[in-house]
C-alpha cells in the first residue's frame, strides 16, 4: 500500500546488508503502524528525473516488492533521490521516527565500521539511527541499553523502552556511571510510562564496549546514546561505537 512518508526510513542500495536492514525496518514500521519510506540514493543527481516515481528503477522496485512481501500490512513509499548520500539521508531523517541502513553495502555510503557517511548520520541524524549487519544474529531477547549519566542516555533509555514495549521483551540497562542507582534514575520516566516492561540494571566493571558486547549476545537490539559533533567525547562518537560496530553481530541503534 502507498502512503505519504516518512515514518521509518530505510536507505536501500540492493546489497545483502540493505536487504536485511529492509526486513528489520519493515518490522519497525509494522510495529509502530507508520509508513515505510524506501530511499534509494543515486550519487549522480542528473540521472534522476524529479517526475519519476522510482518504481521504474529495478533496484527500488525490488525493494518495494520485498517490503510488501513481509508479514506486515505496510504503507510503502518509494523514493528515488539523486545527490550525496549523507545529505539525502540526513534530510530524509528530518521528521522520521527512525533511519535504518545496513552495515555493509555496495555503494560509497556503506558501513565497514564507522565510515564518513555513517559518522555524519550518527552525529547529525534527526532521528534514531539503526544499523543492521548483513550476517547478524537476530534474537528475541531483551533490549540492551548503555547508560552513563549523560543527557543522551535519557533519550537512549526512552527509545529502548519504546522498543521493548512494542516487542514485548524486557530492558537490560548496562551502566558505568560511578553514581549509585544512576540507571534507575535515568530509566524512571520510562518505567513509569511502561509498567508492563520488565527491567533490570547491571553496573559494568569492564570497558563500556566490552560490557555492552557481552550482553548483546542475548539481546534483540543494542541501544546507545549518540551526541552531536559539538558534544564530544561520547559513546557513539568515540571508540565505544567504533568497537561495537566493528564486526557487529547484532542490530545497533544510535539515539542522538
Amino acid at each position: 500500500m502507498m502512503a505519504s512518508g516518512p515514518g521509518v526510513v530505510i536507505g536501500f542500495d540492493g546489497s545483502a546488508a540493505s536487504i536485511r536492514a529492509l526486513e528489520w525496518a519493515a518490522g519497525e514500521a509494522g510495529l509502530r503502524r507508520v509508513p515505510l519510506t524506501v530511499c534509494y540514493v543515486r550519487e549522480d543527481a542528473a540521472a534522476v528525473d524529479p517526475a519519476d516515481t522510482g518504481l521504474e528503477d529495478p533496484v527500488l522496485a525490488r525493494a518495494v516488492a520485498l517490503a510488501c512481501s513481509q508479514e506486515w500490512a505496510l504503507h510503502v513509499v518509494p523514493r528515488l533521490v539523486g545527490g550525496p548520500a549523507a545529505a539525502v539521508l540526513l534530510k530524509a531523517s528530518d521528521g522520521a521516527e527512525m533511519l535504518a541502513a545496513g552495515t555493509r553495502g555496495t555503494g560509497k555510503w556503506s558501513w565497514p565500521g564507522l565510515g564518513s557517511v555513517s559518522e555524519q548520520l550518527a552525529s547529525r541524524a534527526a532521528c534514531p539511527l539503526l544499523l543492521v549487519p548483513d550476517d547478524g544474529i537476530w534474537r528475541n531477547g531483551p533490549v540492551v541499553v548503555g547508560v552513563d549519566g549523560a543527557s543522551s542516555s535519557h533519550r537512549a533509555a526512552g527509545f529502548a523502552f519504546d522498543e521493548a514495549h512494542l516487542r514485548h521483551v524486557p530492558v537490560l540497562a548496562v551502566c558505568w556511571s560511578p553514581e549509585p542507582g544512576e540507571a534507575e534514575r535515568i530509566t524512571m520516566p520510562s518505567r513509569c510510562k511502561y509498567p508492563d516492561v520488565a527491567f533490570c540494571a547491571v553496573q559494568a566493571q569492564e570497558h563500556p564496549a566490552a560490557a555492552l558486547r557481552a550482553r548483546a549476545d542475548i539481546a534483540s537490539l543494542l541501544v546507545v546514546g549518540a551526541r552531536s559533533d559539538d558534544d564530544l567525547p561520547s559513546m557513539a562518537r568515540g571508540k565505544v561505537a567504533d568497537e561495537l560496530l566493528e564486526n557487529a553481530a547484532h542490530p545497533i541503534a544510535l539515539v542522538r
